[in-house]
Order: structure tokens, then sequence, then C-alpha cells
């Protein structure tokens, strides 16, 4: 009996200490980073980024163990490359290149869903973001993963010396049929948190692979308040309006209270009003582009549908643009209750305008009652019905 307990018993010492450092990443509530990641490639040249990450604890979600915001960037022969990846509640935006791409849970399940088994599974979309494997959260998945997976061998040393410094290090192997298919390093400080992830993929084959992130911690650095669609579109205006192809914000933006602006108009003046305020009666929001096809025709049918109205409705006409000539070419003239509008992309960015025309069709307490996308021969008998369901 002494044996056997003697033969189990270092055993258990390293997965008491790989669920001590598990326990400590899932606990961190925020976390704040800056990443410079490498990967030395044998068939490639080497790559290097610099990353920031950031992510807040969700244990609730049951998609992702944290919201994150994944912020990178990397020199290349055209100059400096940047992007970025988010998630949140069922929720995440990935920007690259030209392109912002979204997928909502809401609108899509099936995307948030891991497809195929064991191994070759591919993980939810909120999974794969590049780079999220080294959140902390994540790296405590992967240690999970580790512990229980017979195909892994490692050892930890939690008292261990690295550059002079004590640290906790978890080294190992991943074998499948014989074969070492990755070596991998990982270092925390005396707080749990990382220090160090190392991974050597294909060791010693022709397309041998070795990744090394090194993390630095600023003790200036402020706990920042959970990420959503209003913050990211904050963090990046420009992309949001330039490279947002998505409809989703604006089909789920009726209920809600239409957001804030202040915009200048064509004769020099400013319309400006706060979020909450008020319409002194219902309000067709007519977003425009003074050189789209489809945009004097709008025009038309939305004054033939509030002027065929029994109740005063007014229209506010706001163009994306701002040559005064283009926008009153269209709307040479407004009537009582019209205000024209000009440079109005940032109201189009807080709405989720990513195409004109958009209509948006408010109630008199400023909420959002319904919304028109695109332009219809129906449109204004479609108007005035929606108009007309606000006022109720």
């Amino acid at each position: 009996m002494f044996l056997a307990i003697l033969s189990v018993y270092p055993l258990g010492l390293q997965a008491q200490g790989i669920d001590d450092v598990i326990s400590s990443l899932k606990s961190i509530n925020h976390f704040d980073a800056t990443v410079d990641y490498s990967v030395l490639m044998s068939l490639q040249d080497d790559v290097d980024y610099t990353l920031h990450l950031k992510s807040w604890n969700a244990p609730a979600d049951t998609l992702a163990p944290c919201d994150y915001l994944i912020e990178w960037k990397v020199a290349t022969p055209d100059g400096e490359s940047t992007g970025f990846s988010a998630y949140y509640d069922g929720n995440v935006y990935n920007f690259r290149g030209d392109k912002l791409l979204e997928y909502h849970y809401d609108s899509n399940k099936s995307l948030f869903q891991a497809r195929g088994m064991g191994a070759a599974s591919l993980p939810g979309v909120q999974r794969r973001a590049q780079f999220s494997e080294l959140l902390p959260q994540f790296i405590a998945e992967q240690l999970d993963e580790i512990k229980n997976n017979p195909d892994y061998r490692y050892i930890i040393h939690t008292d261990t010396v690295i550059n002079g410094t004590n640290r906790t290090a978890i080294d190992g192997t991943m074998t499948m049929s014989g074969q070492v298919m990755k070596e991998f390093l990982y270092v925390f400080d005396k707080a749990g948190m990382p220090v160090m992830v190392n991974m050597e993929n294909n060791p010693g084959a022709l397309a041998e692979q070795s990744i090394t992130a090194t993390y630095a911690y600023s003790p200036d650095t402020a706990a920042h308040e959970r990420i959503n669609e209003d913050i990211l579109r904050r963090i990046y205006p420009e992309i949001f309006d330039r490279y947002r192809e998505s409809n989703f914000a604006i089909e789920n933006l009726p209920g809600q209270r239409l957001p804030g602006f202040a915009l200048p108009t064509t004769t020099g003046e400013r319309y400006s009003r706060m979020l909450g305020d008020k319409f002194r009666c219902p309000t067709v929001i007519v977003m425009l582009d003074a050189n789209g096809a489809f945009s004097s025709p709008t025009v038309s049918a939305v004054k033939s549908a509030v002027d065929s109205l029994p109740f005063n409705s007014d229209i506010i006409w706001a163009f994306s643009g701002n040559n005064v000539d283009d926008i009153e070419a269209i709307v040479p003239q407004i009537r009582v209750g019209e205000h024209l509008l000009m440079s109005a992309k940032p109201l189009a960015r807080d709405c989720g305008v990513t195409s004109y025309p958009s209509i948006i069709v408010c109630r008199a307490d400023g909420t959002v009652a319904d919304i028109v996308l695109g332009y219809n021969n129906d449109l204004s008998s479609v108007v005035i019905q929606k108009v007309a369901d606000a006022a109720k």
C-alpha cells in the first residue's frame, strides 16, 4: 500500500498544481496586457505582431468564458497593417484589411456552435478569433484539456526561476500515433498572470513552427468598462463608418431611443437633439446619399406619404455628404416641419445604417417605431402605414 501511494502521490501534486493555475486564470476579472508575438517558420518568413489584449470574465456566458477586445498590428512591405477582434454577449466583430465582419447569435446561432468532432472540430466564431488563445480565460481551457487529455504529457514547476525571477511554469508535449506534434511552455508570475507562452508545432519536421508570446503589464492601466457596440463605434469610428456592411444594428433599432446627434443644416445653422429628447409629433428620418440613384424618388415618395397623413408628421432629411449644391438639387426647398441636414455619417454610424436610402420612423416620444431599408415602388404606401402605426 505504501508503494502504491508513493507511486501516485507525485501525480496528485501535479494535478493540484495545475488546478491552482487554472483556477487563478479563471478568476481574473479584468485583463489588460501588451504582447510581443513572434512566429518563426522554417518554410516562410518570420512574422512579429504587437498585440493589445483585454478581457472581462463572463462566467454566465455559455458561448465563451470572457468578453474580449484584441487589437493587433504587424509590419508589412506595404506599411503597418492593423486590425481587431471583439466579442461580447453573443456578438462578434472582426476587422482585417478593408472589411468589418460581424456575427450575431440572435441572427445565426449555428455560427456560434462547434462543427465536427474531436481534434478536427471547428469552434464557433467567438472562439476562433486570432490570438484569442492568449487570453487568460482561454489559457485556462487549454490547461484543462492538457490535464484531462491522455495525448498530453506535462510537468508543472510551481517554484522555478526564469530570467532571475520566481515563476510557475508548465511544459510538456502532445503526442499522436507515437509522434510528438507539439511542445508547449506556459509561464506565469506569482500572481497567476501569464508571462510567456511558447509553442513548437511539428518539432523537427520540415514545416516546424515556433510561436512565442511575451506579456507586459502597465502599472497605470485603468479598468475599462466592458465593451459593447457603442464603445466599439466610439473606439473605431472610421472603421464602422467606412467598412460596416451588416444591417444587424439598424434592424434591431425599433423599440430603442433614437441616438442623439448634432448636425449642420445646408444654411449654416445646427440641428441638435439629445438622447431621450421628444419630437413634437411622429417624425421620419430619411438617411440619404446625394449621389445615390434612388435619392430623388425617395424624397418624392416620403413627401407624398406625409402629405397623405391625417395628422402632422415631421421629416428630417439627413445626407451623408456635405456638398450643399448636390443636396439642394435633391431637396430644393423645405416646408414647415422639415429639416435639411448634412454630414450625417456619425448619425448613420450610431443607427447602424450601412446603405442608402434608409428610413427611420420615430414616435413622438423619441423612440424608434420602425425602419424601411432601400427604395421600392410602394415606398409611399409603406411609409404611410408605418407612420400611422407610430402615431397610435
